[in-house]
């Protein structure tokens, strides 16, 4: 992005000149902090990305990854194997600091692994979809072992959304056109509900009352009372919302939408969207940072992924990434 030079008085001209050549300007940049972990589907690699340089490595981790996660630590990534043919059943582990694969892990029958969550505070379990067998995956990726696994009861468990406690996981069932509910604490299903035709895009607020939901084959986002299990709202205006994000805070929802080179931003307490940033290239991945101020989107027809400022409503910049990137996640520089 081009910089303008900001003179606060003729002495300061030239050192001002020589900062922003050297470091550029922090507005226009957007975040310089924390890393990114890209999978690139197409290119059987994850992307590790140093925001404070904007310096990218790849990484092998098998043939099909599709999403990432970063601890809440900031110091363990993990990225689902999906595969091609033969289905995948694996997930790569990735220690931030050196950008190395530490460990494999096989997940045995539970093929097609896709969406992937960290529990909450916990830099050693995961809960992972198995697309292929509709369940979730309890995973120790410190010891390489399953923990055990829960029954989705619908078709195409995809992507995953768990609560700020722990407690609840919710996929997204394109098959089934719906979404689950699953209870962590004593691994039971709770119920499917019946929402749209392919849900693939999910979300859930941090205190879990609400679960917005994108269908592919109508353009829209349900949104999901927990307590009462049923369809609220219907949000419109989209063309293919591919992917979902929640703030930290709870207030906004980011829905990607590749087909028509934007994001949505939804405002979670009336269940409209305020804004949206549009000329994107194929927006898809989207994870949004703990403060809330930036959202980090991977965009297919970069190959990259956009640094979006969330209260300028602007993208800051982009980073080369592998091919077709899809799934990423952020965590914060190990250092903090």
């Amino acid at each position: 992005m081009p910089i303008t030079p900001r003179f606060i008085g003729p002495g300061m001209a030239r050192p001002l000149l020589v900062l922003a050549a050297l470091f550029g300007d922090a507005e226009a940049q957007g975040l310089k902090t924390g890393n990114l972990l890209v999978a690139n589907q197409q290119d059987a690699s994850a992307s590790l990305i140093d925001l404070r340089t904007d310096a990218m490595k790849l990484i092998p981790v098998g043939i099909g990854p599709h999403e990432a996660q970063i601890s809440p630590s900031g110091r363990v990534g993990v990225v689902t194997i999906y595969g091609q043919q033969p289905a995948g059943n694996q997930l790569a582990v990735i220690d931030i600091a050196t950008g190395t694969v530490t460990r494999t892990i096989s997940l045995g029958q539970y093929t097609r692994p896709h969406g992937v969550v960290f529990m909450p505070g916990d830099e050693t379990r995961v809960v992972v979809t198995s697309e292929a067998t509709q369940n979730v995956v309890l995973v120790n990726i410190a010891e390489g072992t399953v923990l055990g696994a829960i029954g989705t009861g619908a078709q195409g468990s995809h992507m995953a959304a768990i609560t700020a406690d722990g407690k609840w996981v919710f996929t997204s069932n394109v098959g089934s056109g719906g979404v689950s509910e699953m209870d962590l604490v004593n691994r039971s299903l709770i119920r499917a509900i019946a929402v749209a035709p392919r849900v693939e895009g999910i979300a859930v607020t941090p205190d879990g009352k609400l679960v917005f939901a994108g269908s592919n084959t109508d353009g829209t986002v349900s949104v999901i009372d927990t307590r009462t299990g049923t369809v609220t709202d219907t949000i419109r205006g989209f063309t293919f919302p591919y992917r979902l994000a929640t703030s930290a805070d709870g207030t906004i929802a980011i829905v990607c939408d590749p087909q028509g080179g934007a994001i949505h931003i939804i405002d979670v307490a009336t269940r409209k969207v305020t804004w949206k940033l549009d000329g994107l290239a194929s927006p898809r991945g989207v994870s949004i940072a703990p403060d809330g101020r930036s959202a980090f989107v991977t965009l297919a027809d970069g190959p990259s992924v956009g640094i979006v400022d969330l209260v300028t409503r602007k993208l800051m910049r982009t980073i080369p990434v592998g091919a077709s990137p899809d799934g990423v996640g952020y965590g914060r520089s190990i250092d903090e």
